[in-house]
């Protein structure tokens, strides 16, 4: 353990023996910190997650920077399906500790399977999906079930979504589907208390208070084994159902039964079963046809919300696309940020922050916010002289290798950074000139002539466009 004030390591004393601060508070609270986590790692052990992140964030409120304690709530969270919340343990934790932390063995295992990470995409958008469906009403529980059974086919350990299915299991009375995956919940997380309570209401339904011995039967009463009665002084057992009957009553008897049971069966019986059977199917297919019509309803709002969702998934695309695609306002952004490093950067030179702002239209300006427009400015203010030299001279070299369309995009250039610059707008009129495009020439040799008119220069424009014959 390091001093709190000046990092040397301390010993057992109550103050520091370097800068002599008291640390007797500060080693309480590390101590602390270091049991908390102890505790949590026991409780990890036995599988009680929940108290678990209890006794680590404790140990984090102590002591934020115990890295030990932020890796292992990570992977408790990544074993309770919470990969997002896994992440951001680990990474403040890569933070913390850059160098020989088991938090970048953690993330590269994660980052380096795609497919993974694809999962953990799906499962988010799933369970959120589902949560929604839930907060539109009964009607839409049904369709919940469905996407948390996704959910759970993607990711099976994620415990949030196994105990909203089995929250809705309940709601609909199907408590076996819900004891089942809320067993499955206490298996990965023993120490939940939602989960222990809905499992109790789901064992009440179930076993009617006794799991333990499994669902209640009815107990046969013993039947007597035998009958005892009196006959004068003479006490007689005999066993049940016996009687001292002789053959040819038996017989009698025995076909006088055969013959009412066939009538009774044929007058009072098979009609009764008949009319039972005929009702059964009525209402049998009275309900199949109710259920019909519910779940016809249901596949039609369905429907609607698909189309709805497809709707606000492609106008989401499309604002995306207007942050982040070629023309978007991240990509020009970016292109700023990059010209304020490179002019930051003295290495690299004006041209290169000239480079990245010729990448942002002059249109956008007009939209962008004023904070660009003012870094904008002020930076094309800077590199404006140095760049303008450096464009004026290109153009010149490429007039004389007579490589126009080179000379006049490098003048035109030159022109824009230093508005001054009469030589630039002259031989850029000529360039206009020399490549065949009369009309522009004379343009630029009247604006010459507009704005310096006294200048070198201005003889020659005028003697430019009497050729021209203007």
């Amino acid at each position: 353990m390091e001093c709190y004030n000046c990092g040397f390591p301390l010993s057992e004393l109550g103050y520091c023996t370097s800068c002599g601060a008291d640390v007797r508070k500060y080693k309480k609270i590390m101590y602390t910190a270091n049991r908390l986590y102890n505790d949590g790692l026991d409780r990890a052990s036995v599988r009680d997650l929940s108290g678990a992140i209890k006794s680590l964030r404790g140990a984090l409120r102590c002591n934020k920077n115990h890295v030990d304690a932020r890796n292992l709530l990570g992977l408790i969270y990544y074993e309770m399906g919470e990969a997002v919340a896994a992440f951001v343990e680990w990474v403040i934790s890569k933070n913390i500790r850059p160098e020989k932390n088991l938090a970048d063995e953690y993330i590269n295992m994660v980052q380096s399977d795609k497919g993974r990470l694809d999962t953990i995409g799906a499962t988010l958008k799933k369970f959120n999906v589902a949560l929604d469906l839930c907060n539109q009403g009964e009607r839409s529980y049904d369709l919940a079930v469905i996407q948390l059974k996704k959910v759970l086919s993607l990711n099976p350990k994620y415990v949030k979504a196994r105990k909203l299915l089995a929250l809705l299991y309940l709601h609909k009375g199907d408590y076996d589907k819900a004891l089942k995956g809320l067993e499955a919940c206490r298996d990965i997380d023993c120490g939940d208390v939602d989960t222990l309570r809905y499992l109790q209401e789901a064992e009440l339904a179930v076993y009617g208070g006794d799991p333990a011995g499994g669902k209640k039967r009815k107990e046969k009463k013993p039947q007597p084994a035998a009958v005892a009665f009196s006959n004068g002084n003479e006490t007689i057992i005999q066993p049940v159902g016996h009687k001292e009957v002789s053959g040819l009553t038996t017989l009698l008897q025995i076909g006088m039964g055969i013959i009412v049971g066939a009538l009774v069966t044929y007058f009072l019986i098979v009609p009764g079963r008949e009319a039972a059977v005929r009702a059964q199917g009525n209402e049998q297919q009275a309900l199949l046809s109710e259920q019909l019509d519910a779940k016809n309803a249901d596949i039609t709002d369905m429907n609607a919300r698909i189309r709805e969702l497809e709707q606000t998934i492609a106008d989401q695309r499309s604002e995306l696309e207007g942050y982040t695609g070629a023309n978007g306002v991240l990509i020009y952004n970016d292109h700023l940020q990059a010209a304020a490093s490179a002019y930051l950067d003295e290495s690299q030179g004006e041209m290169a922050v000239e480079q990245y702002l010729g990448m942002i239209p002059e249109s956008y300006l007009e939209t962008a916010s004023p904070e660009f427009c003012e870094l904008y400015a002020q930076l094309k203010a800077e590199i404006g002289d140095s760049v303008a030299d450096s464009y004026y001279d290109a153009g010149l070299e490429a007039y004389r290798q007579q490589d126009y369309t080179v000379a006049i995009n490098s003048l035109e250039k030159a022109y824009m950074y230093d508005p001054d610059n009469d030589d630039a707008l002259y031989y850029l009129g000529v360039c206009y000139y020399d490549s065949g495009n009369v009309s522009t020439a004379a343009e630029k040799f009247n604006d010459l002539l507009a704005h310096f008119p006294d200048s070198a220069q201005a003889e020659k424009a005028r003697q430019r466009l009497e050729e021209i014959g203007e």
